[in-house]
């Protein structure tokens, strides 16, 4: 195989994170299996296909790990597009992989060849401007998402993700939406003893939608001073909230969600992300979550 680029790896984490995707899609199609849907697989931040292993641990005991790349099998881990495409007892119908990176999503159409019997559309796009649009053309098509299921896998950097994306897919009411919460991206741009400046504050409009996180991670505390007047500190409440009131928003918008999100943390055992769960269809939400909280708890 020619060089290819690469993603870099994340953490410990990473391989979990991997994991319960892996092992949802294929509860997923199984459950599937004999209803008459069309099943898409949409991995929205798709990478390359393949992830660079930094952790001697995950090198030496990872049942990830591509068999050969360049020779170098012991440092490299599958990445989720193609463990996605692995998924054999029923496979999804149509795969829908989008990259923004020039050089990932050229590294992408390797995986053409190497499934061939598989249905992949790879879009060079903002993930953002892309889905909305495809949520929308789902509904005009042949078959509209009364007869159409589909995953969609976000797997964000840091805050690319907008609420109105996540709304869009939300409103389908066909989709299964798995995302990783950007946690310590946001935990930096959220003061302490004090409101983010409004720079900042229109980043966290855009990811939770309003300015309703004004409210659900400030506290107003009004202290004397030494002058005799009074001096008012916003304080901000723990990282929990942080997350909590993300899970909030999906349980307005979504027909149901997992309500205990994957915390992964760093060598230090800080928080990084929250891996999050939402089901749109309201008939099969229940078993969808039943089956995303058993996951979330093993891994």
């Amino acid at each position: 195989m020619t060089s290819i680029a690469m993603n870099e790896f994340g953490g410990p984490w990473t391989e979990q994170k991997l994991k319960i995707l892996t092992e949802y899609l294929s509860r997923y199609t199984t459950v599937l299996k004999n209803q008459n849907f069309r099943l898409t697989y949409v991995d929205a931040f798709a990478g390359t296909g393949y992830i660079k292993v930094n952790s001697p641990d995950v090198r030496q005991s990872s049942s990830l790990l591509q068999d050969a790349v360049d020779g170098d099998a012991a440092s490299v881990l599958k990445g989720s597009t193609r463990l996605a495409l692995e998924v054999n007892d029923r496979p999804f119908d149509h795969f829908v992989f989008v990259e923004q990176n020039r050089e990932y999503a050229l590294a992408l159409h390797q995986l053409k060849a190497d499934f061939p019997d598989r249905d992949i559309h790879i879009e060079h796009a903002n993930a953002n401007e892309f889905l909305p649009q495809w949520c929308e053309s789902q509904s005009q098509v042949r078959i509209p998402w009364q007869g159409h299921r589909a995953v969609i896998f976000l797997d964000p950097f840091a805050t690319e993700v907008d609420w109105q994306t996540v709304q869009c897919i939300a409103e389908t009411k066909s989709v299964d939406l798995w995302i990783l919460f950007p946690l310590s991206a946001l935990t930096r741009v959220l003061p302490k003893e004090r409101e983010p400046d409004e720079a900042y504050a229109a980043t966290l409009d855009r990811v939770y939608g309003d300015s309703a996180w004004r409210s659900a991670l400030y506290n107003t505390q009004t202290q004397p001073t030494l002058f005799g007047g009074e001096r008012v500190t916003a304080i901000r409440s723990d990282q929990r909230a942080i997350v909590d009131a993300y899970l909030r928003k999906l349980g307005s918008t979504f027909a149901k969600v997992a309500p205990s999100p994957k915390w992964f943390c760093n060598s230090r055992n800080s928080p990084q992300f929250a891996f999050m769960f939402a089901a749109s269809n309201p008939a099969g939400a229940p078993i969808a979550v039943n089956i995303a909280n058993h996951l979330l708890e093993r891994w």
